[in-house]
């Protein structure tokens, strides 16, 4: 800048030298020609402070813009690197999330020293140009705090681990988790406080910096949305893994979807997982199917609704569409038997199973056969009755013994899966019931609705919900060969403000008459009401959502049992409707039925339904925004 200055001085010197001229003095105005000269000096000094003032403004902002791109590189560099960060977050890659938050600390101190600069303390005091200045300054703060506050508290949590480090060999590094838990904990406030900052901002007059703003706030938003995602099951996580020399002792129940029940399938075999600062260790699969004098106690209301003798039979236990409930009185059935108390139960489909097998590695089955992420499922849903015929404990047998297996092995190789995929499947077998989670201790049972895995029916009018689901009444395993779709429409608002909508539920019996012919009494069923081999017979329950009604509901012909008819109850204060239907292979029949929503509803009707054996043969349709 001095060499700037400089450059006008000797301009003026050559100026001054070659345009001075001496006056010449006249008699009678000497004083007058004194007056004009001392004027002119005046205005020749005033002309120099202005041109340099303009020269200093010129060289400020000259030097301010320059600053600026180079503040604004930092700004973008960082946002660039915020997404590597969250793709590292996502595959597990914590190499590379220490890289991207050391790249952004650096970006982030940069960024800092820019806006700190005494060119921009002056600039910070200039009229309506300097509060957008203030903003940036702020901006740069804010993120240094975020940056230095919770990133890298969190990355120094995780700092040198692998997913493989955390879960691996069938345990889990509590340690670690709690350090994570703690870092977020820290984090939290921070980040809380850097969104007031941004809000509390002035509106900004140069439209780059208010873009620039709602891009660091929509950053910023989402790391806290994910962060807020994620601390509910981080807070209780510890615990349940056993932290602090706790044992934990939770019963899992694989479902058996060849003989569907609401929740999925029959509850065939049981088994319990302890936990201990980490360490699983894995009890026998057994099945307590067959034991007597059991006995749990369900209400008058569960009993009209379902019908059937669940307080009495453990195979029934899940007849009932609440999980909630089907995980309280499985607790109590497996302490009956002696199998002692349980911190909570986890229900599983070979679905599910199947998902996991993919993400870890196949397996051997007693068999020898080599079960994988293609193949799981039709080995125990299908394959093992045709193998082992009308040898019930055979079949029970090779289906506790692999579930064990693919369960054993799924622990132990967790840690090789990304965490986008076991993400992934955790979502996808979330949403369609194949992993059901039930808690004892209620802040704990809190977090699985949260996370949407304790399968509760619906009590909250704004999100309606319609449950439709399926329970084998043949006795067999034909339910692998059931077909099932509902179709629910957009919906049409009513002039009291509530909606409603068309439904449509189709069931279909896909086995072919010589597979029928030729099946084992154990897969075709010995229900005496059986027209022939190939007829599949169901209870279907029909729920309203909160606040909200079925009406219009008719069958296809020859579809219900006409000797039972439509009965209506209500089960947790639900209208309820159950149905007993039957059909024989090809044969199709379907239900239509209107669904009206309160005025309270804030969102479309849902849909939640049983989960058929075969993925393929699930057909289920969303409704779209309702019309006026």
């Amino acid at each position: 800048m001095a060499s700037h200055f400089a450059a006008h001085d000797s301009q003026y010197e050559r100026l001054s030298r070659s345009n001075y001229k001496p006056q010449t003095a006249h008699r009678g105005h000497r004083g007058n020609n004194n007056g004009r000269r001392h004027h002119s000096h005046v205005g020749l000094v005033i002309g120099l402070v202005i041109v340099a003032i303009v020269a200093v403004c010129g060289a400020c902002a000259f030097q301010l813009y320059r600053s600026a791109m180079t503040a604004k590189g930092h700004a973008e560099d960082m946002v660039t690197e915020l997404s590597t960060l969250k793709e590292a977050v996502k595959s597990g890659d914590t190499e590379a999330l220490n890289n991207s938050v050391n790249t952004i600390v650096e970006d982030s101190d940069a960024l800092n020293v820019e806006v700190t600069s005494p060119l921009w303390k002056l600039a910070a005091n200039l009229p309506v140009v300097g509060e957008d200045v203030r903003s940036v300054q702020t901006l740069g703060a804010a993120s240094s705090a975020l940056v230095n506050d919770a990133l890298v508290p969190i990355a120094q949590s995780v700092s040198g681990k692998k997913l493989s480090d955390i879960m691996h060999d069938g345990s889990f590094d509590v340690e670690t988790i709690s350090s994570v838990v703690a870092a977020v904990d820290q984090a939290t406030p921070t980040i809380e406080g850097t969104l007031d900052t941004i809000d509390s901002l002035p509106e900004a007059h140069i439209p780059q910096l208010a873009s620039a703003i709602e891009k660091v706030k929509t950053q910023t938003t989402q790391v806290r949305d994910a962060l807020a995602k994620a601390k509910p099951i981080l807070d209780v996580l510890p615990q349940m893994l056993g932290a602090n020399g706790q044992t934990r002792t939770y019963l899992v129940i694989a479902q058996n979807n060849s003989e569907l029940r609401s929740t999925g399938g029959l509850p065939g075999s049981w088994g319990t997982v302890t936990i201990n600062n980490g360490t699983l260790t894995m009890g026998d699969f057994t099945t307590i199917l067959h034991e007597s004098g059991l006995k749990v106690d369900i209400t008058d209301e569960e009993r009209n609704a379902m019908a059937t003798n669940m307080d009495t039979d453990p195979a029934q236990v899940n007849c009932d569409p609440d999980f909630v409930r089907v995980g309280e009185l499985a607790r109590d059935y497996w302490a009956q038997t002696g199998g002692g108390n349980v911190d909570g139960v986890i229900a599983i489909d070979p679905v599910f199973l199947q998902r996991l097998v993919a993400l870890t590695g196949s397996i051997t089955a007693p068999d020898g056969a080599t079960l994988d992420g293609t193949n799981t499922a039709q080995a125990l849903l299908s394959d093992v009755y045709w193998k082992y015929g009308d040898d019930g404990d055979a079949q029970d047998a090779y289906f506790a013994s692999v579930a064990e297996l693919a369960f054993k092995s799924v622990l132990s190789n967790l840690g090789s899966a990304s965490i986008k995929d076991l993400k992934d499947v955790y979502k996808k077998s979330a949403a369609d019931g194949r992993l059901l989670v039930w808690m004892n201790d209620q802040g704990e049972e809190q977090v699985m609705q949260e996370l949407g895995v304790a399968g509760g029916l619906s009590t909250d009018p704004a999100t309606p919900v319609l449950g439709v689901y399926l329970n084998d009444d043949s006795y067999s395993k034909l339910s692998w060969y059931t077909q099932a779709g509902t179709t629910i429409d957009g919906g049409t608002k009513n002039a009291d403000g509530t909606t409603t909508y068309n439904v449509t539920t189709t069931l279909t019996n896909t086995i072919t008459p010589e597979e029928a012919a030729s099946a084992p009494i154990y897969i075709y069923g010995g229900n005496a009401d059986k027209r022939n081999n190939s007829d599949m017979l169901h209870f279907v329950y029909f729920i309203a959502p909160a606040g909200g009604t079925i009406t219009n509901f008719s069958a296809s012909d020859g579809l219900i049992f006409t000797d039972y008819g439509v009965n209506e109850a209500a089960l947790s204060g639900l209208q309820f409707i159950r149905v007993r239907t039957h059909l024989r292979s090809g044969e199709s029949g379907t239900f239509t039925y209107q669904v009206t929503v309160p005025a309270e509803a804030t969102q479309p009707l849902a849909l939640r339904t049983t989960p058929l054996a075969q993925e393929s043969l699930m057909s289920n349709s969303a409704p779209a925004t309702a019309t006026e």
